[in-house]
């Protein structure tokens, strides 16, 4: 054979071989996309709530409510639009009133897992009727709950099977948030009187603030508690002014405090603007269940929404105005929404309803890593999840970032102030995180 043809010959061999090896690579690849390419999964994610639609928190509750429900809409017209709500859906099956107080609670959720088959229990919003429903029922049940507001530290160390989750960080931020405000206002080596509901969110946020107070150098006065049941609080109300303190610290409902306040007032000793609250007190409705007399001038802390993005709460605020009219505003209704909002991505990213796919994948679409996403662009969520994606939620609260507790891992708070007709926002500070 010549030269020639012997080169001609190699020629053709290695382009064959090159072309083989061409073919079998975009084989292998192909095979490696059908093999990554799952058919879009099946499943209805069913969700209860259990709210104070009457009770302590019930200024609160129905908005709360409404919030869980607009996410459940949001998240089914993106579906509809992709086509994909013939396999995938979520559905608020059933809505109870835990009264603030925990027997109720209790009834609502064995109702809600026994008889509607709930996935998911948004609620509630009373840390003791959250972890009086939990040990009770959810945790021996394998039901997800997820509380808006539920802050006391003892949920983080609930023995739950990673099934109770938050929104709202652990009181041990509240506290020392609470802690430096006070001593903003009065001097870090301040008496200060404290007062609180006996229950497990008042006796724990009392004592995270207390233990702060005092290893920070200031004083404590009295310190007294009482049953939120109680007929009467006058004796409770000759303690709390007793001695000569620089201010007080209140820790309550507004329900109970509609009576503590007047019986404070009726003491002579006492000054609402010498004295600071707690989160909920922050609520407009609920100031307004109180009375001006008990209530101008109060002053507290409470955490706020810390969405990286203006645009996105701006719009929520919209969005929830012109979907849910005649319910208030309160400043919480971004809880139960990303709340929801969780349980789905959750549930999409486990391509199954179940509880225990929710809660291996709760972690994971809250971040940090992967593509963030919002409400706004839920499609794209939506997309990037079925392809094998990650995302990460950033909730119109705010980022969750769930630790392996299930607790957030900072959070932003504002100080607030009541003027007798609007609560102002004094300054933003942040807690906890790195």
């Amino acid at each position: 054979m010549s030269k020639r043809y012997r080169a001609v010959a190699v020629t053709v061999v290695v382009a064959a071989v090159l072309v083989a090896a061409t073919m079998a690579a975009a084989s292998t690849r192909t095979a490696s996309a059908v093999a990554k390419a799952k058919p879009v999964p099946s499943f209805q994610l069913r969700i209860g709530t259990i709210l104070p639609f009457t009770g302590d928190l019930a200024a609160v509750g129905p908005s709360i409510d409404a919030s869980a429900r607009l996410a459940a809409d949001t998240i089914n017209a993106a579906l509809k639009r992709d086509k994909l709500d013939k396999k995938i859906s979520v559905k608020i099956v059933d809505s109870q009133d835990d009264q603030t107080s925990t027997q109720p609670a209790i009834e609502a959720a064995t109702k809600e897992v026994k008889v509607d088959k709930v996935s998911v229990i948004v609620g509630t919003m009373s840390s003791q009727s959250t972890i009086a429903m939990a040990q009770a029922v959810t945790i021996p049940a394998n039901v997800i709950v997820i509380t808006p507001t539920g802050s006391a530290p003892q949920i983080t160390s609930l023995k739950d099977k990673n099934t109770v989750w938050r929104i709202l960080p652990s009181d041990l931020f509240q506290g020392k948030a609470m802690a430096s405000a006070v001593a903003s206002a009065f001097g870090k080596h301040a008496t200060i009187n404290v007062g609180a509901r006996n229950d497990a969110f008042g006796t724990a946020l009392e004592q995270v603030f207390v233990s702060t107070w005092k290893a920070n150098g200031g004083k404590i006065g009295a310190q007294v508690n009482w049953d939120p049941n109680q007929a009467s609080f006058d004796s409770e109300a000759q303690k709390v002014v007793s001695g000569n303190p620089a201010g007080w610290v209140i820790i309550d409902y507004p329900e109970t405090f509609a009576k503590v306040g007047p019986a404070l007032i009726r003491t002579g000793k006492w000054n609402p603007a010498k004295t600071f609250m707690n989160d909920v007190m922050s609520i407009p409705a609920s100031l307004e269940q109180v009375g001006a007399q008990a209530t101008k001038g109060l002053r507290g802390v409470a955490p706020t929404s810390q969405s990286a993005s203006v645009k996105q709460t701006g719009a929520f605020t919209k969005l929830f105005k012109a979907k849910k009219k005649g319910k208030p505003v309160t400043g919480y209704e971004g809880t139960s929404f990303d709340a929801v909002m969780l349980s789905f991505l959750a549930a999409l990213q486990g391509r199954s309803s179940s509880a225990n796919a929710i809660k291996a994948n709760m972690r994971g679409i809250s971040g940090p890593a992967g593509t963030p996403v919002t409400y706004l662009n839920l499609a794209k969520a939506i997309k990037l999840i079925l392809a094998g994606k990650r995302v990460a939620y950033q909730g119109v609260w705010g980022p969750i970032d769930y630790d392996k507790n299930g607790d957030v891992g900072s959070s932003l708070f504002k100080l607030w102030q009541y003027d007798g007709t609007n609560v102002t926002t004094q300054k933003v500070f942040k807690y906890g995180g790195k």
